[in-house]
């Protein structure tokens, strides 16, 4: 077994701290780069570059570094307030966090949603909505980090393809921004909810899907997760009582259950452990609630 990993183009110029070999015609793997060295970007743009290699024990250090170029140009791309710049950066991260043998960045993608929550400053387009849930509840802020990271975790185990993973990655980021409609004492309520309360609550995934149809041209599933997502199989759930739920909203829907039972606290009931969650959904499973399939898959990528 090979000591050494292969680099991606689009990864060479991140790994400016690690030295970089190619294999020779021998088959021998030779110094091209030294530690703390800086190639060419124009020969990296240009595919210059032979196939490069880093050693398998800078492996950590490399999904560091990576992660941190990544983030810095999602910074940039957020301070430039351009929709599409957002969409390309956050897709990029996705794409590098889903690649073969980079299962590691996946535990660093909640630094990509901080700094998602620390620059949308924005009034103009469908993040700024984000920004006012992240300014009305630090809970919701960790509900979609935690929704988003699982949403990824269950791409990964499933091999999806970059467009496959990047539009579900975004319907989970979205998928509540119809919160923002409502009021903190709501959002972070650790009682029941009241009648009045609960139909209020009700609300938001309407909102949600309003505000991404009117201020973005995302595709029809993030709006329709953003709708759907407290929608049920057996038409138990809400706004609209129906079992036509598409299957970007199944999936998030049965993520969004699965992380409100397994990460936050009522006064009625405790946090579970997560076979404890899964036991209790897999019961409204058997009830026709959510997809059997769903279940079984995101079971396996848990377990992995």
């Amino acid at each position: 077994m090979s000591d050494f990993l292969s680099v991606r183009e689009s990864q060479i110029k991140f790994f400016n701290s690690l030295p970089f070999y190619y294999k020779s015609k021998d088959g021998e793997f030779v110094l091209y780069k030294k530690a703390g060295e800086i190639l060419s970007p124009d020969r990296a743009d240009q595919g210059r570059h032979p196939q490069l290699y880093i050693q398998k024990k800078h492996k950590s250090e490399a999904i560091k570094e990576l992660t941190q170029g990544l983030n810095m140009e999602f910074e940039k791309q957020l301070a430039s307030g351009g929709l599409v710049g957002i969409k390309n950066a956050l897709g990029n991260i996705v794409k590098e966090a889903l690649a073969p043998g980079q299962g590691e960045m996946m535990t660093r993608l909640p630094e990509t949603i901080d700094i998602l929550f620390k620059n949308m400053d924005r009034d103009h387009t469908t993040m700024s909505y984000l920004a006012k849930v992240a300014g009305s509840s630090e809970l919701m802020v960790e509900h979609t980090v935690n929704v988003t990271a699982l949403t990824l975790q269950y791409c990964f185990f499933l091999k999806m393809s970059e467009g496959e993973a990047r539009n579900l990655a975004l319907c989970a980021l979205l998928h509540d921004v119809g919160v923002s409609t409502l009021e903190t004492e709501i959002i972070e309520c650790e009682d029941r909810l009241s009648a009045t309360e609960f139909k209020r609550y009700k609300l938001h995934p309407e909102a949600g899907h309003d505000m991404i149809i009117m201020n973005t041209d995302f595709d029809i599933a993030v709006a329709n997760t953003a709708l759907e997502h407290h929608e049920r199989l057996d038409k138990t759930g809400y706004p609209n009582g129906t079992d036509l739920i598409c299957r970007e909203s199944q999936i998030i829907g049965f993520i969004d259950s699965y992380e409100a039972l397994t990460y936050r606290n009522k006064s009625f009931r405790k946090a579970k452990k997560p076979f404890d969650t899964l036991k209790l959904i897999k019961k409204e499973v058997m009830e026709g609630k959510f997809s059997l399939d769903v279940f079984k898959t995101f079971t396996s990528c848990l377990i992995r």
